[in-house]
C-alpha cells in the first residue's frame, strides 16, 4: 500500500515536471529584468507596457482600466488579459441566454 502510494506521488510530481509550458510564461522568461528598485520607480503604465512588449500573442496582452469599487468613491487601477476579458463576456453573455431560456440564441 505504501509503495503505491509512493509511486502516485512520484507519478504526480514528474508529471507536473514534463507539462508544456505556456507560451505567456515562457515569454515572461524572456522578459527584460529590473531590479526591485527600478520597479518601485515605474509606473502601473510603465510596468503595463512593459509587460505588453514581452507577449508574443494579443490574447495575454494586459488591458487596464480605472473603476469605482461598489461603496466607495476611491478609484482603482484593475488589469485584465484579454483573454480573461473576453471569457467573461462570453460567461456573463451565456448567463443571459440561460436566463431567457436559451442558449446561444437557439431554444432548449
Amino acid at each position: 500500500m505504501i509503495k503505491k502510494a509512493f509511486a502516485l506521488m512520484l507519478l504526480v510530481v514528474c508529471t507536473g515536471c514534463t507539462m508544456p509550458t505556456s507560451q505567456a510564461t515562457k515569454d515572461l522568461e524572456d522578459a527584460p529584468k529590473f531590479t526591485e528598485a527600478e520597479k518601485a520607480e515605474m509606473t502601473t503604465e510603465e510596468k503595463v507596457a512593459v509587460y505588453n512588449e514581452s507577449m508574443s500573442e494579443e490574447k495575454d496582452r494586459l488591458v487596464c482600466r480605472r473603476e469605482k469599487r461598489v461603496g466607495s468613491h476611491r478609484m482603482y487601477t484593475v488589469c485584465f488579459t484579454r483573454e480573461e476579458i473576453e471569457s467573461d463576456r462570453q460567461s456573463a453573455q451565456d448567463a443571459v441566454w440561460r436566463a431567457k431560456g436559451t442558449l446561444n440564441g437557439t431554444a432548449n
